[in-house]
């Protein structure tokens, strides 16, 4: 620019120049003549060039822009390479805009994406089968109007999206799960994604270990009947056998609390539907966790209770007692006699937490991501003196991922653990 500033005024000093040599030679009338000629011949110049630009400028596709000639030549220059660079841009930009297209209609998951009335913006071919949307003649209405859903429409208008939503459905799938994801000023992402194998498998596992657990109960019950039939004062029985009969006996009643346990973690894992909206009283869960740790504890440990009675929670209060009983039960199990225990329940930083502290034998830190895995053993024989059937941990942290929470744990070798329930905002039940 600063070029074709300096170039003009060149031109200009050009003029008045050569003008400046006319009046020398001829008179000072002809010299103004001269200049304004010669200045009309410039701007017909510019207006010729500018005319030509405007040509251009409404059809740049369908022609060439021209060359120009002094300093227009500067600008159409310029113009020109500022237009390819747009070109290109809009070029790549709607390649990656299709190839974005491309890759969410090849989702799995239906997307769709809402404006802050609700309304339709764009929309994937999953959404468009799960929800009915027409491509056409459905953007830019609302969604409502055309997935008509009364838990659906509940679940937009209270705009309380932590949770994702599970519905029945008519339309492409049976059951679908939706989530909410607020983005930019006002608009949203609606996601949905089919659950209906999830279920259907989740059915089957549930009936499958149902039937299975129920078939080994039956003999498990006969078998403990007779060692207890046989193990009376009345056979004068050798200490030996009494040995073996006692050993026997441990180990179905270890059988049968591996079959609950197992049979209680698929629920826990089948139930993806069920309602876990109850009013959940910690301080009364306490209370039985209590008097049932009484007879648990014949290591005389201390254990100390520290509870908000005003702090509950919307949950499955049986779910909720399961994670904690077995918590506490660990902390028994695994603490030297007379040992302290600590239960607290707070709120902290907004979120409702269950700590069950001990001073223990601990838990290398090398196994703490892992003892949550179904029948892992840090120790096996440690686990097999303490009673434990290897899927406690596992159950509560299933609990808890059910209720949107997580187990969090801690621990120092022989120093002791803390396994902490944090449960989400959103359950807290505010008085």
């Amino acid at each position: 620019m600063q070029d074709i500033k300096f170039r003009t005024l060149i031109i200009f000093a050009l003029i008045l120049f050569l003008s400046f040599i006319v009046s020398k030679i001829f008179t000072a009338s002809t010299a103004i003549i001269f200049l304004i000629f010669a200045l009309t011949i410039y701007l017909i110049s510019h207006i010729f060039w500018i005319n030509e630009l405007s040509k251009w400028l409404d059809k740049p596709k369908s022609t060439e822009i021209p060359d120009g000639k002094g300093i227009w030549q500067d600008i159409f220059s310029k113009i020109y390479k500022n237009y390819r660079f747009e070109s290109k841009s809009k070029k790549d930009l709607a390649t990656a805009m299709e190839q974005f297209i491309q890759a969410a209609d090849a989702l799995l998951d239906g997307v769709v994406t809402l404006n802050e009335s609700n309304e339709i913006i764009w929309c994937n071919k999953r959404a468009q089968l799960m929800f009915g949307i027409h491509p056409r003649k459905d953007i830019n209405k609302p969604i409502l109007h055309i997935f008509r859903n009364s838990e659906f429409k509940n679940y937009l208008e209270e705009e309380n999206y932590e949770l994702p939503l599970q519905i029945d459905t008519e339309n492409y799938v049976n059951h679908i799960e939706l989530k909410v994801i607020p983005f930019g000023k006002y608009q949203k992402l609606l996601t949905a994604r089919d659950i209906s194998v999830i279920l259907k498998n989740e059915l089957v596992r549930k009936e499958f270990v149902s039937n299975f657990t129920h078939e080994l109960k039956t003999p498990l019950t006969v078998i403990t009947g007779f060692i207890e039939t046989l193990d009376q004062p009345k056979n004068n029985l050798s200490s030996d056998t009494k040995e073996i009969f006692s050993l026997m006996s441990e180990q179905a009643n270890r059988m049968k609390d591996l079959i609950n346990d197992l049979l209680l973690l698929s629920n826990i894992e089948a139930s993806l539907n069920k309602n876990r909206s109850e009013k959940v009283s910690i301080f009364r869960l306490s209370e039985n966790i209590k008097s049932s740790t009484s007879k648990l504890n014949k290591k005389n440990h201390k254990i100390k209770f520290n509870i908000d009675k005003k702090l509950n929670i919307y949950g499955s209060r049986s779910e909720i007692q399961s994670a904690f009983s077995n918590l506490v039960s660990n902390a028994i199990r695994y603490t030297p006699e007379k040992g302290n225990i600590f239960i607290t329940w707070h709120l902290i930083n907004n979120l409702p937490i269950l700590e069950v502290t001990d001073n223990g034998v601990g838990i290398p830190k090398n196994k703490i991501n892992r003892i949550t895995e179904r029948f892992y053993r840090i120790d096996e024989d440690r686990s097999r003196s303490s009673g434990g059937t290897g899927l406690g941990l596992s159950i509560v942290k299933n609990i808890m991922l059910q209720h949107q929470g997580q187990l969090e744990i801690t621990s120092e070798l022989n120093q002791g653990s803390t396994f902490k329930l944090i449960f989400p905002e959103v359950r807290v039940i505010k008085s």
